[in-house]
C-alpha cells in the first residue's frame, strides 16, 4: 500500500510551504506563520486590538452526541459574549476528510480557526508546522497553565513531544469491556466481575459456550486501534525509537512476540467457535448488533459507545432516534427490536492486567496561519471549552472521557455517574484512563493512517481469512517499513 496521491502531494506543499514561514514568523502580518512553543507565538491579548468581533470558524466531523455537546457549546458560547463569533463547519463524518480538507486548504493557507482532527495525528501536526502549539500559551498565560495543569497524566504525555504540547483541546475516550450479565449467569460466571485479561476471556467463552452453544461469546471488530491498545498495555512498541517518542520512528516493531500471540488466541477461540470476527471497517456495528441480538456475550469498543447503548437498554434512546438522530442503521429486522439485555462494563482486558493500553479519540488543533487576532479569539472560545462546567457537558451529553481532573467534580456529571446506567459506565472508563500508565502512552507514528490500514490489512488476513500468521505480520512489518521510509523523506527526517 502506497500513499494516496492528493494526500502525499497536499502534505508536501504544505511542509514546502510553510516551514519557512513557521520558522521566521511574518512581521507585516502580526507573527502569522509562528508554530513555536515559545510564549512570544501565543496570540492572547491581541484581541484587546480588534475593531469588532472577530470570527472563528471551526471544522470538525462530530455527529451524533458529539455534534449534540459540540452545538450546544458554541451557541451557549456565542451568547455569553459579544467579542467573538464561532461558526462550526463540518467536513464529513470521517477522520480522513477534516484531515484532507486540511492538507488541501494548507497550500494557499486558509485554514480555520480551530481544527478538530483524529488523536493519531500528533506527530504530523507537529512536523507540518501548521499549528501553534497549546504549550506556548501554557508557558505565557497563567490562566491557560492552570487549566493545562489539570489535564490527566495519560493525556498531556499522549500528546506531547519532547515536552511540547500541541492539541489545544481533547475529545477523548478509553476502551471498554462490555458483556451479557444474563449470559454469565447462566454459565455459572459471577454476573458482576468482567474478565480481566484476554485469557480469562477465553476461560469465560469457553464456559458460555457450553451452555449456550448456538452462539459465538465473544465478537471482535477486527479494527487496528484495539490491537495497538492490547500492544500498548504490555508495553510492546509498535515501531522503534522508543515508539517514535525518542526520534522519528523508521522501523515497524509490529511482527513481534506479543502480535503473534494475540492472534494466536484469537484463531484458536475462532476455531473452537468462541468468536465471531467482523471486518474493522469505517462505521462498523455489527459487533453491538451480535450483542443487542444476544448472539454474542462479550465484546470490547470504544467508551465512547456507553451513552448510546445504555440509552437504548434503558429506554432513553429509541430505534427510531437511532436512525434519525444518531445516524446508526439499523438491519432489516430490527428497527422495531425491543432490547432485554443486562449489560454491564468492565477496564479493557489486556494480556497480563486490565485497564491499559492508550488514549482515542480527537485533539483540537490552532493553525498558524490566521492572524494574531484570530488566535486570540479561537483562544478565547478555547478557556471556555476547556472549563469544567462545559467539559462536564461534553461527557454527559456528547459521551467523552473527561480529560481534566477538575471535570469529575461539577455537580452535573457526579449525578449521571450516579444516577444513570450510561453515567455509570462513563465513570468506569474515566476510571480506567486515569489508571493508564502514563509513561507509555502509546505510540508517535507520522503515516498513522498508512500504518492502521497495514495493521488492519493483517487482521483482515489472519482473523477473516484464516491465513498464517507470521506472513501476514512480515507484510505488515513491510509496508508500515515503507510508509515510515516515505514520511521521512517527505518532512526531511
Amino acid at each position: 500500500m502506497t500513499m494516496k496521491p492528493s494526500r502525499f502531494i497536499a502534505a508536501s506543499a504544505a511542509f514546502t510551504l510553510l516551514f519557512a514561514s513557521a520558522c521566521g514568523g511574518s512581521s507585516d502580518e502580526a507573527g502569522e506563520g509562528d508554530s513555536g512553543s515559545s510564549a512570544e507565538n501565543c496570540a492572547i491579548g491581541a484581541l484587546d486590538a480588534a475593531d469588532g468581533p472577530v470570527e472563528v470558524t471551526i471544522w470538525h466531523n462530530f455527529t451524533a452526541l458529539s455534534l449534540q455537546a459540540f452545538e450546544q457549546t458554541v451557541a451557549s458560547f456565542n451568547e455569553t459574549q459579544d467579542k467573538v463569533k464561532v461558526v462550526g463547519q463540518n467536513q464529513g463524518v470521517a477522520f480522513d476528510e477534516v484531515q484532507a480538507k486540511v492538507e488541501q486548504a494548507a497550500v494557499d493557507k486558509e485554514l480555520p480557526g480551530l481544527a478538530v482532527l483524529e488523536d493519531t495525528k500528533t506527530q504530523w501536526a507537529a512536523d507540518s508546522n501548521l499549528f501553534v502549539p497549546a504549550q506556548a500559551c501554557i508557558d505565557a498565560d497563567p490562566d491557560i497553565k492552570a487549566q493545562f495543569d489539570d489535564l490527566l497524566p495519560i493525556v498531556r504525555t499522549s500528546y506531547e513531544i519532547d515536552g511540547t504540547l500541541y492539541p489545544v483541546s481533547f475529545s477523548v475516550y478509553t476502551a471498554l469491556v462490555y458483556y451479557n450479565q444474563a449470559h454469565f449467569e447462566d454459565a455459572g460466571l459471577d454476573p458482576n466481575v468482567a474478565p480481566k485479561t484476554l485469557d480469562e476471556v477465553y476461560e469465560f467463552a469457553k464456559t458460555i459456550k457450553a451452555v449456550k452453544p448456538d452462539i459465538k461469546p465473544l465478537v471482535l471488530n477486527a479494527d487496528a486501534w484495539l490491537f495497538e491498545w492490547f500492544l500498548s498495555g504490555v508495553k510492546q512498541e509498535l515501531v522503534n525509537n522508543d515508539n517514535g517518542r525518542e526520534s522519528l520512528a523508521d522501523k515497524s516493531e509490529f511482527g513481534n512476540d506479543r502480535s503473534v500471540e494475540i492472534l494466536e488466541l484469537f484463531q484458536k477461540m475462532k476455531a473452537e467457535g468462541l468468536l465471531d470476527v467482523v471486518p474493522g471497517t469505517p462505521g462498523q456495528v455489527d459487533h453491538l448488533l451480535a450483542m443487542a441480538q444476544q448472539t454474542s456475550s462479550i465484546v470490547i469498543d470504544s467508551s465512547a459507545a456507553a451513552t448510546t447503548v445504555a440509552g437504548v437498554i434503558d429506554g432513553t434512546i429509541t430505534a427510531a432516534r437511532l436512525q434519525d438522530e444518531l445516524g446508526v442503521e439499523l438491519p432489516a429486522g430490527v428497527e422495531n427490536l425491543k432490547l432485554d439485555l443486562r449489560l454491564a462494563v468492565g477496564p479493557i482486558p489486556g494480556l497480563e492486567e486490565p485497564g491499559q493500553g492508550q488514549i482515542g479519540g480527537a485533539a483540537w488543533y490552532m493553525p498558524n496561519t490566521n492572524s494574531r487576532e484570530v488566535q486570540a479569539a479561537a483562544w478565547e472560545f478555547l478557556e471556555y471549552l476547556n472549563s469544567p462546567e462545559v467539559q462536564a457537558v461534553w461527557s454527559t451529553t456528547g459521551a467523552n472521557t473527561p480529560a481534566f481532573e477538575s471535570t469529575t467534580e461539577v455537580e452535573s456529571l457526579q449525578t449521571a455517574w450516579e444516577t444513570t446506567l450510561g453515567g455509570q459506565w462513563q465513570q468506569v472508563g474515566y476510571e480506567v484512563l486515569a489508571g493508564v500508565d502514563a509513561d507509555f502512552p502509546g505510540p508517535l507514528i507520522g503515516p498513522y493512517s498508512e500504518t492502521r490500514i497495514a495493521i488492519r490489512k493483517a487482521l483482515d488476513q489472519t482473523l477473516l481469512e484464516d491465513q498464517p500468521i507470521d506472513p501476514a505480520l512480515a507484510a505488515g512489518d513491510a509496508t508500515i517499513d515503507k510508509e515510515l521510509d516515505l514520511y521521512a523523506q517527505d518532512v526531511g527526517g
